[in-house]
């Protein structure tokens, strides 16, 4: 590393810092400040903070008020609800899954959607010889497997054609679907029926079964599956069906949604 790379480095650890201690500086007692006590409680000089201030404000960390005065803006709002979120979810979710594990054998997977892309955000991991290589926190195409179909099933048509402009279809599989019109066939069956059977469309070989759940905004916010050979699928097929939508009900119904 050369000096000037480690100045850089140094600088914009510096300004990270500086812009958390920026937004630490509000709290219930003061929930608006102006310029000069922001920089009276950071120790920044008036041009550094009023940079700063500019750069949080333009990204929605802090809102100016007409009063010149600042506040905490929407964006810390917005991420706080996917933290809070993703907490209830994997708390409601962490039993079910083990239990279908359980009972079934098979690797359970649980994905949502992030920066219109699929995340794999929790495993179980199965009892026979199939192993998913994808660890919680991989991420890819939206319209990947299982999941990534539930997901993009309840998405509004637009929604749906622009993730596909960004990301092409792509042959993972002889099975796999690379038509747009077929993809989008598939996803209004997919939505009709409330699950989806794919086999071999992402790893050939494997059947993966799928459902949605959604929480009280009647949202479908993420997608949980279960990975199964061409062997255990042929056995109760139909039972592993209902397994997968009653386990989504169930957590569904934890995370507030009402079916009425």
């Amino acid at each position: 590393m050369t000096a000037s790379d480690k100045i850089e480095r140094e600088y914009k650890v510096q300004a990270v810092e500086r812009a958390l201690d920026i937004l630490e500086c509000f709290s219930l007692q003061d929930r608006e400040l102006n310029l000069s006590e922001v920089a009276g409680k950071t120790g920044l000089n008036k041009s550094t903070a009023k940079r700063l201030i500019s750069n949080l404000t333009e990204r929605g960390y802090l809102k100016k008020l007409d009063s010149k005065r600042y506040q905490l803006g929407l964006r810390l709002f917005e991420l706080g609800g996917i933290v809070h979120s993703s907490l209830n979810l994997r708390e409601a979710t962490s039993a079910p899954m083990s239990q279908i594990q359980k009972e079934t054998g098979a690797t359970v997977l649980l994905g949502t959607v992030m920066e219109d892309q699929l995340a794999l955000i929790e495993k179980r991991e199965g009892r026979s010889f199939i192993r998913i290589s994808a660890d919680v926190g991989w991420r890819g195409p939206l319209h990947y497997g299982m999941l990534g179909m539930i997901l993009m099933a309840y998405l509004e048509p637009g929604e749906v054609r622009q993730i596909l402009q960004k990301d092409r279809l792509q042959a993972y599989t002889p099975l796999s679907t690379t038509d747009e019109d077929a993809f989008s066939l598939k996803l209004e069956h997919i939505r009709n029926q409330g699950y989806v059977i794919e086999k071999g469309e992402a790893i050939e070989g494997i059947v993966g079964i799928a459902a949605p759940i959604r929480d009280s905004s009647r949202q479908v916010i993420a997608a949980l599956g279960i990975v199964l050979t061409n062997d255990q699928a042929r056995n109760g097929m139909n039972g592993h069906v209902d397994l997968v939508k009653k386990s989504c009900e169930k957590i569904s119904q934890e995370l507030g949604y009402l079916t009425i």
